[in-house]
């Protein structure tokens, strides 16, 4: 423990670099923060530290344009780290996740790249949609086309497109080759208001002022669905989310 408190102090003497420890694990956290996420991201490496995972956090300016634009670095900051590590294991995460055991079962699944597939729905549609909170890469051609394709698409995007947006336009046009695993949903940095109770990566959402329409969307959404729920408990005795099967506290409701 002291050798891991050494390391943070001498780490956080110069503000605006890269945060980096090395615990000889067999996989290494990444991720990446602009300086108006950087608390966040000395809390996750003190999170990891903890933990004893390896990790290398890099420092990145706010580029320009809306918040969108700076998700679109994922990609760029993804080959960085395979140039820097090119035989690890890189297990990416935003840095407002949180880490609460062991991880390196992360390490079991399959396939170049390993990522939750979100369920979506519109209407009577469903589909799927990659989610990049949590993804694990390994040191594989695959891996290196995956980011290839991913960034050469970010530089397409317009405002308002973010990563993700972007990794489904990249993925569908691939003309790479390269093999596509998924997430177990306890490590796959579920909010952590959802998350189950054995969930060893969670998700705790920075409220960025730079973004006053998405805290009021979710404001907004909390709302709907306190209404919701009140307006089918009185109609039917239970509510929307009891109907519909929806988490509820980390549980979901029966």
């Amino acid at each position: 423990m002291t050798e891991t408190q050494l390391r943070e102090r001498a780490t956080s003497e110069t503000q605006g670099s890269d945060i980096r420890h090395d615990f000889a694990t067999d996989f290494l956290v990444v991720g990446f923060f602009t300086p108006n996420y950087e608390p966040a991201a000395r809390a996750f490496a003190q999170n990891l530290a903890e933990h004893r995972i390896s990790h290398h956090l890099y420092a990145r300016p706010i580029v320009e344009g809306d918040w969108y634009s700076q998700t679109r670095q994922k990609p760029t900051v993804l080959a960085q780290a395979r140039r820097d590590h090119p035989n690890d294991n890189l297990v990416f995460m935003d840095v407002d996740c949180r880490v609460r055991g062991d991880i390196s079962g992360i390490l079991n699944t399959r396939g170049d790249v390993v990522m939750r597939t979100k369920g979506t729905a519109k209407g009577t549609q469903r589909a799927l949609k990659p989610t990049t909170r949590v993804m694990l890469l390994r040191p594989t051609p695959g891996a290196d086309a995956f980011i290839a394709g991913w960034e050469a698409t970010c530089r397409t995007a317009r405002q308002g497109q973010s990563a993700e947006f972007m990794l489904i336009h990249a993925m569908s046009d691939s003309p790479e080759i390269y093999s596509v695993g998924t997430l177990p949903i306890r490590l796959a940095g579920i909010e952590l208001h959802d998350a189950l109770p054995d969930a060893v990566i969670v998700h705790d959402s920075i409220r960025d002022p730079t973004r006053p329409a998405w805290a009021l969307r979710r404001a907004v959404q909390k709302y709907i669905r306190a209404v919701r729920n009140t307006a089918y408990r009185l109609a039917t005795g239970k509510t929307y989310d009891e109907l519909h099967g929806k988490r509820r506290g980390g549980q979901k409701v029966q």
